[in-house]
């Protein structure tokens, strides 16, 4: 078909394993034409990350295409020597990587990252220092990085996360490709920054003609940004075609099984738990005018320069009760002070006043001997599931250690690990496996087994279902939820994302700027919003709705994308 940039026939790819090779994707077939933004999504494990670094060439030692062909222009890429294929990079595909903070050097600063390639592209190769800073700048100032001629000395560790994929984006778009492959670019990101990000790559397609292959587990992007969409279950592509007709008419059950997984498709909770009645509860967090406020270190020359330290206000003055049996929900955006609020319910991190009480105990001057006692009934489930747990340890000795740390004996060991690993739904089996052998999802169930381990009355959850697919989030969610009404669990759930809470959260507290903004039952924040912020939240929010999006794209830019589909 003419006007394809590109082609990819019966495509093949194979990882070669010790028991024979594996077949990761499937005669794969599709096109993307000029301008267009196609998304491939699909569940952990479905290839959809290794169509993309085939398509790029950047499949690892272990990984080779087996059959089939990827065209660029006409161009087999698979028949290019390697000096062609870095030349292709450097001028016609880009890449833009799921984790900004491993995909640049820690060590290098900002500048010194982008200006090192473009002195190595043809075309720039003599041009002066002055000439080539300021086409970094102007690629800076275009994906809406602030300031940008100063952030040039800045280190990536100096960015926050949203700025540092703003960063990855202007590296792509060093060379003005023709096609971006983005690979997952906003599942680390917070609503508000998924929002801004993917409304940055419209606006840079509308304005480039850049195509766009998008690769992502989350339905509501693709919703928002995408024109046709690839559906890739088992290396398979099962079913293809225009974004209005997969999420409006799914064809193929699989398509049908990752919509109704999705978190937007769950139903709003409107009432309170069984196990937690009005009347029949009794407050087992009860803060007042709680405050932790952070010093931020001055640099040596800012000291030199006798530069005052600037003072970090992450909790500032919140009032929070939260009852027995209660799922609260603490939502905001990154920096919003909802992670450090639940750290320091838990006494992981030291407060700067205000009153803190658990289970009628006031907290904030206890010695450290009686917060450990304490913690003992208040575990916390932490973002990254496979950081918290030791990689030299296998699960058996992880989920037992809860007990040797708090001096508990137990009677038959194996017969612990396989109950606790059975009250999160796995199997015994895995009691010998490490971390790194594990699913991010079950990676997730054991540390939700380790905090139970020791019958806590309070978790607090850190963003549980972050960089989860959909189906798979949605398998955590239920999880909580039943090990709350089977337990009579008080859970605290730190999220960015309000479609996680539709169903499972009893009351919502909207923080920003280390206070709470609104608070309210579920149903009265989602639906009935009254503060400004919040109604922001909620509607960064993505949903598997295509034309609501567009909606939304065409009131917050002041646009409509032509190469969307046209509704009926």
């Amino acid at each position: 078909m003419s006007g394809e940039l590109l082609r990819v026939t019966d495509l093949r790819v194979a990882y070669h394993t010790p028991a024979g090779p594996f077949v990761a994707v499937k005669e794969a077939n599709f096109e993307v034409r000029p301008g267009e933004i196609v998304g491939v999504v699909g569940e952990s494990g479905s290839g959809k990350s290794t169509l993309a670094s085939a398509v790029m060439g950047l499949l690892g030692s272990n990984a080779s295409i087996s059959g089939g062909t990827v065209e660029y222009r006409g161009t087999d890429l698979a028949g290019l020597d390697p000096e062609e294929m870095r030349r292709l990079w450097g001028n016609e595909i880009a890449m833009i990587f799921q984790d900004p903070g491993t995909s640049l050097n820690p060590v290098l600063t900002i500048g010194r990252q982008l200006l090192t390639p473009l002195r190595q592209r043809e075309e720039m190769r003599g041009q002066p220092d002055r000439v080539l800073r300021e086409r970094v700048i102007r690629i800076l100032d275009r994906v809406g990085l602030p300031d940008p001629e100063r952030r040039l000395n800045s280190y990536p560790h100096e960015f926050s996360g949203g700025m540092r994929q703003r960063v990855m984006i202007a590296m792509a778009l060093l060379s003005n490709p023709g096609l971006l492959i983005a690979d997952e670019p906003v599942s680390a990101l917070d609503v508000t920054l998924k929002k801004q990000i993917n409304e940055l790559l419209l606006g840079l397609r509308e304005e480039l003609g850049t195509a766009i292959l998008y690769i992502t587990h989350d339905l509501g992007v693709v919703a928002q940004v995408c024109d046709r969409v690839l559906v890739m279950n088992e290396g398979e592509i099962v079913e293809t075609g225009d974004v209005v007709q997969i999420f409006e008419d799914p064809q193929h059950p699989y398509t049908r099984k990752l919509l109704a997984a999705s978190p937007a498709a769950r139903p709003l909770r409107r009432e309170q738990p069984t196990t937690a009645r009005e009347g029949d509860r009794e407050p087992i967090v009860e803060a007042r005018e709680l405050r932790v406020y952070f010093r931020e270190r001055t640099s040596p020359i800012g000291r030199l320069l006798r530069r005052q330290e600037r003072v970090v206000k992450a909790v500032d003055g919140v009032d929070i009760t939260i009852d027995e049996g209660e799922i609260v929900a603490l939502v905001g955006e990154s920096g919003s002070g909802k992670t450090t609020l639940g750290r320091t319910i838990l006494r992981l991190q030291e407060e700067t006043g205000g009153e803190l009480r658990v289970a009628g105990q006031e907290i904030t001057e206890l010695p450290g001997g009686e917060v450990r006692k304490l913690r003992a009934r208040m575990q916390m489930i932490f973002q990254d599931a496979v950081a918290s747990l030791s990689p030299r340890r296998r699960v058996r000795y992880l989920l037992l250690e809860p007990f040797t740390i708090h001096d508990v004996k137990v009677d038959d060991p194996d017969a612990k690990v396989r109950e606790l690993l059975e009250m999160v739904d796995l199997g015994g089996e895995l009691a010998n496996r490490y971390p790194h052998e594990l699913s991010g999802g079950q990676a997730r169930r054991v540390g939700i087994a380790r905090a139970l381990a020791l019958n806590p009355r309070l978790l607090v959850a850190d963003e549980p279902t972050a960089g989860l697919d959909v189906s798979v989030g949605s398998g955590i969610v239920d999880l909580l939820s039943s090990l709350r009404e089977r337990l009579g669990l008080t859970l605290i759930l730190i999220t960015h994302d309000l479609n996680s809470i539709r169903d499972m959260a009893d009351r919502v507290a909207v923080m920003n700027g280390g206070r709470i903004v609104e608070r309210g039952t579920t149903a009265q924040i989602l639906e009935n919003p009254q503060h400004p912020y919040t109604r922001e939240l909620i509607n960064a929010v993505t949903i598997p709705d295509p034309r609501l999006m567009r909606e939304r794209i065409r009131a917050a830019t002041g646009r409509f994308e032509d190469n969307h589909p046209k509704e009926n």
